[in-house]
């Protein structure tokens, strides 16, 4: 994967969903399913894509309330990472939720996941609560942490 060539953002399609499964499987102990992700875009959630060279190696996808922006997943191909390729997608992501009015984003993250709380916070967003024992994991459950990016300073 020739990594001098930007990624391209594009809107998720139907097609992406396998790509993104496997994924999500690669990085994460407890992921989304193939199902979850299908229901997921189903239900009308949104996502991106980061394509490169034809393949998908890295996804949002995000849910938006009135005018409350959820970031439901990220991810990236672990061979792809630390490239800014996640800092692309976040940013697109607020970007198209500010042209669709949401004033805010929010996003939960494992408690221990370091590297993307840092990631969040260069982007902007705030640590402001915790959800105890939210996440499954591989000895009982982790806490998350909540995060907040404000998109519309005249909204909130």
């Amino acid at each position: 994967m020739n990594s001098a060539t930007p990624p391209l953002i594009r809107p998720l399609t139907e097609a992406d969903l396998p790509a993104m499964a496997a994924i999500e499987a690669a990085l994460q102990a407890f992921p989304w399913t193939a199902l979850q992700f299908i229901q997921s875009y189903a239900e009308g959630h949104r996502g991106w894509i980061a394509e490169q060279a034809g393949e998908v190696i890295g996804f949002a996808v995000t849910s938006q309330v009135l005018d409350e922006l959820s970031l439901l997943t990220l991810g990236v191909r672990q061979d792809c990472q630390r490239r800014g390729i996640a800092r692309q997608l976040v940013e697109t992501v607020a970007e198209q939720g500010r042209e669709e009015g949401a004033a805010v984003m929010i996003l939960e993250v494992r408690k221990s996941n370091s590297a993307a709380r840092s990631l969040y916070r260069r982007l902007g967003f705030v640590e402001n609560g915790l959800r105890k024992g939210y996440y499954r994991a591989a000895e009982g459950r982790e806490d998350a942490v909540l995060m907040a990016l404000i998109l519309d300073e005249g909204g909130r």
